[in-house]
């Protein structure tokens, strides 16, 4: 297993502060993840209550941080202190190498908000986890996902058809990645 850090540690950017979630955020998040506009490319549908979040929170985020297979932070707007978005790494030990997966309200796409966060968890990746690869997929129809993702120094690597089954038909995907030797962000994110 990799060595995750014993203690959460919280990120932060110019514009955001990453932490850790917890259960009072679930309010936060519904008024994000109930969007049907939000979840329009991501593997899991809107949530129709606060018990899916709930779920979420409890079935997915706090059994990754007990298993220590990977790190989602909450993603915090400095100005408003108010939660508007998770990014996350989920890792495959073995080969030093995890997945990076996002979500943000739509109030605030646009903005390069979701590149500041990806760049701040991939230096994370790199200089704490010690990973030696980062990769993420999106949809092909995704052009703003797949922007983040060459803002922040992601390579396009193909695309793999029929990679993902959800919402009830196949999705092609465009595969993205960087290595360790290959990037340039720093570790200046620590708070």
């Amino acid at each position: 297993m990799l060595d995750l850090p014993e203690q959460f540690l919280t990120l932060q950017t110019p514009r955001l502060i990453l932490r850790k979630l917890d259960i009072t955020d679930a309010a936060d998040i519904f008024a994000y993840a109930h969007d049907p506009e939000v979840s329009t490319y991501t593997l899991w549908e809107a949530h129709q209550s606060i018990n899916e979040t709930y779920e979420y929170l409890n079935n997915f985020v706090f059994k990754m941080y007990r298993d220590g297979t990977g790190m989602t932070w909450g993603i915090v707007e400095k100005g408003s202190s108010k939660l508007i978005g998770t990014c996350g790494l989920h890792v495959t030990p073995v080969h030093r190498r995890a997945e990076l997966g996002y979500t943000l309200s739509k109030d605030y796409w646009g903005q390069g908000l979701m590149t500041e966060a990806v760049n701040v968890a991939i230096a994370f990746g790199f200089h704490v986890m010690q990973l030696l690869r980062i990769q993420a997929y999106c949809a092909v129809e995704n052009i703003s996902s797949a922007r983040v993702l060459e803002k922040s120094g992601m390579q396009f690597e193909g695309i793999l058809h029929n990679y993902v089954f959800t919402k009830e038909r196949p999705w092609d995907v465009k595969m993205y990645a960087i290595t360790r030797s290959h990037t340039s962000l720093h570790p200046d994110f620590l708070m």
